[in-house]
């Protein structure tokens, strides 16, 4: 659904606070309100209380928001991930069968450090920066919302660290390159085209400089390779070896909210001493980096105020161009799930 409006992150919570009624919430749950969902619940019990549940956590998510947008960068990263918490079991609740509030207690990230290397780190503040900062993945909140987006669980103990999460988020991906100065986890796309009989994917960045790509995608040359020729004089061809028979996990293809489609990296994480590339679709990566933001806010309080006034280095640029795209992409995307279809926002251009 596209909505014409000059208040787009407002129209966008707008149409989340129809959903702070428990019987809207109930009409769209047993498939009275038109929508896309697959999951038609009964009328009874169940859905009245996932309805309940599921409106007054987006009505707690909403005050969230408000207080993050009256605040500063000081305290705002962790009312962002409160807020973005609540969505998520809303979300959660509303695309499980079964599930309730009482079943997801945990937000399913934590920062104890669980290898020597990440113990010497937490120990250590001199070596504290932002781009070491990191979560590790756990049951909870953050893996039933993988579950019901992706259908698979997250692996458990999973070390994400916070520059692995910007590196691969296209909306801030030109500051990222110019700040430590080394290409970004993903490309944008000129086009693709996958088939299944026979199984075949060719993906055409939007480059005809192979070395410059390879820098970004280099791991993928096992399963694919880049032709020489070139596509409408504009893009590479980069096409997969019959030895690939299924769509690879360590990367995917993101379509942005302002426009553009990206192929972007799996994220680079450290499990049980083992180097793996994790898909993650980008909104969930939003909801990681706010628990890691919000965790420094909480519990390293001496160590912001020092990234906030730029005496530790100018990470405080990139974090706030995070936050500003988090704030409205997350509650977008919760908006998307619940209802199973897309959500767009823009204003209409005016002729002079």
């Amino acid at each position: 659904m596209y909505t014409w409006t000059n208040q787009p992150y407002e129209s966008m919570w707008n149409h989340l606070r129809f959903l702070q009624a428990p019987k809207n919430v109930e009409s769209l749950l047993t498939g009275k309100m038109r929508s896309n969902r697959e999951l038609v619940l009964p009328e009874g019990e169940l859905a009245e209380r996932k309805s309940r549940q599921i409106a007054y956590s987006i009505k707690q998510a909403d005050e969230y928001f408000q207080s993050a947008q009256n605040v500063s960068i000081v305290t705002s990263p962790l009312l962002y991930f409160y807020g973005m918490l609540s969505l998520a079991k809303a979300t959660v609740v509303a695309n499980d069968p079964n599930l309730l509030l009482g079943d997801i207690k945990y937000h399913g990230l934590f920062t104890r450090p669980i290898t020597n290397e990440l113990k010497d780190y937490v120990e250590d503040h001199h070596q504290w920066s932002v781009d070491k900062e990191f979560a590790v993945t756990n049951d909870g909140v953050v893996n039933e919302l993988f579950k019901v987006v992706c259908g698979s669980s997250l692996p458990k103990n999973s070390v994400i660290k916070l520059k692995e999460l910007f590196r691969t988020n296209p909306e801030i991906g030109d500051v990222y390159s110019r700040f430590y100065s080394e290409p970004p986890g993903f490309f944008p796309l000129y086009g693709h085209n996958f088939t299944q009989e026979p199984f075949h994917i060719e993906i055409n960045p939007q480059t005809t400089d192979k070395e410059l790509f390879l820098k970004s995608f280099g791991f993928i040359q096992s399963d694919f390779e880049v032709l020489d020729d070139i596509l409408h004089s504009q893009a590479l061809r980069v096409v997969s070896k019959p030895s690939l028979q299924t769509l690879p996990k360590y990367m995917h293809i993101y379509y942005a909210i302002p426009g553009g489609r990206y192929l972007v990296s799996g994220l680079e994480t450290e499990n049980d001493g083992e180097s793996q590339r994790l898909y993650v679709p980008q909104e969930l990566c939003d909801y990681i980096a706010m628990f890691i933001l919000g965790d420094i806010v909480r519990y390293k309080q001496e160590f912001w105020g020092q990234v906030i006034s730029g005496e530790k280095d100018g990470s405080i640029s990139l974090v706030n161009l995070f936050v500003s795209i988090a704030k409205s992409r997350f509650p977008n995307f919760i908006l998307n799930q619940i209802f199973n279809e897309t959500f767009t926002y823009g204003s209409v251009g005016r002729m002079m």
